[in-house]
């Protein structure tokens, strides 16, 4: 990191700017439940929001795009989280599989002290 390149302070936000971000974000929160909400309540508009979200994004939409495969499940962002999910999963058998057998010499270990004995 280049300090010459930062200005000092001016990642910090004043009360206004957080305020305004605040508002921002909760209103923006309230959107997505109330539009949640109402494609509960009107499973035909879901249908109607695809159509439209194909047609904006065959005419060059990239954020129709983004929004369409989130809704389908093909976003970049959940396959991320579903491949970091089996990361997680597979490192937590693994430390489960030590853990069960901890008086055990790994077979590394075995072929190891073999070769040992052979020079």
């Amino acid at each position: 990191m280049n300090e010459q390149n930062l200005i000092p302070g001016a990642h910090k936000l004043t009360v206004e700017e957080q305020s305004r971000g605040g508002k921002k974000s909760a209103v923006s929160r309230s959107f997505r439940s109330a539009t949640k909400k109402r494609l509960k309540e009107h499973p035909e508009l879901f249908d109607e929001i695809i159509s439209m979200l194909e047609r904006m994004s065959l005419e060059g939409d990239l954020k129709a795009l983004d929004l369409l495969l989130e809704l389908s499940g093909e976003s970049l962002k959940q396959m991320e989280l579903a491949l970091k999910k089996r990361e997680l999963k597979l490192k937590e058998n693994a430390l489960k599989a030590v853990k069960e057998t901890p008086d055990e010499i790994p077979e590394l270990y075995k072929a190891l002290g073999d070769n040992d004995n052979d020079v």
